[in-house]
């Protein structure tokens, strides 16, 4: 872990020579000079418009699954199927809970913070937990194979997950402190 941090420094120092570098050297052509700059203005733009589309669609998104979870609701307590319309209406809330995180991330990212790829994960654990739970009340009876599957892929996303947050955490640790030498020497 001590030459991840280590790597990770000099990445940064060569990530600002680079930059330097450029700027230092950029064309003095007044033509390429014009096509860069409205590259970038383009780019910019689009990057900006397609997070609007993201944003909408999340918002979007996020008002469907509300209204189909208080009418799975409704169809539950009609049919007077509670269990199997509770366990419906937990994957709807399920998924209306990863919006909430989808929704969180893009507010962070619009505010200028790096994207977390540990939510990602989350968000793909929580999909396959929810379709674990819905397991009981599908259509079709799923075999062992089947369950045995999704349980293999919520446990390895849930190592994934903790070993990435376990990752970011020392990282921070060890750059708040400013001590590397917090890490077991790696051979």
């Amino acid at each position: 872990m001590k030459s991840l941090i280590s790597c990770y420094t000099k990445n940064k120092e060569l990530i600002l020579q680079t930059t330097l570098y450029v700027l230092m050297h950029q064309p003095t052509f007044p033509l390429m000079k014009k096509i860069t700059d409205h590259t970038t203005k383009l780019l910019t733009w689009t990057n900006h418009l397609t997070h609007i589309v993201i944003s909408l669609a999340l918002v979007s998104a996020t008002a469907l699954l509300a209204v189909l979870f208080f009418y799975d609701i409704y169809l539950a307590i009609k049919s007077h199927s509670l269990i199997k319309g509770f366990l419906h209406a937990l994957g709807i809330l399920l998924l209306l809970w990863t919006m909430v995180e989808l929704i969180n991330t893009e507010l962070d990212h619009l505010r200028g913070s790096a994207i977390d790829v540990a939510i990602f994960i989350e968000v793909a654990l929580v999909v396959v937990v929810r379709e674990i739970i819905m397991l009981p009340v599908a259509e079709t009876h799923p075999t062992w194979i089947d369950l045995g599957m999704w349980s293999g892929a919520a446990i390895l996303l849930g190592l994934t997950y903790y070993f990435v947050r376990s990752g970011q955490h020392l990282l921070n640790r060890s750059v708040i402190t400013g001590n590397v030498n917090n890490f077991p020497a790696s051979k």
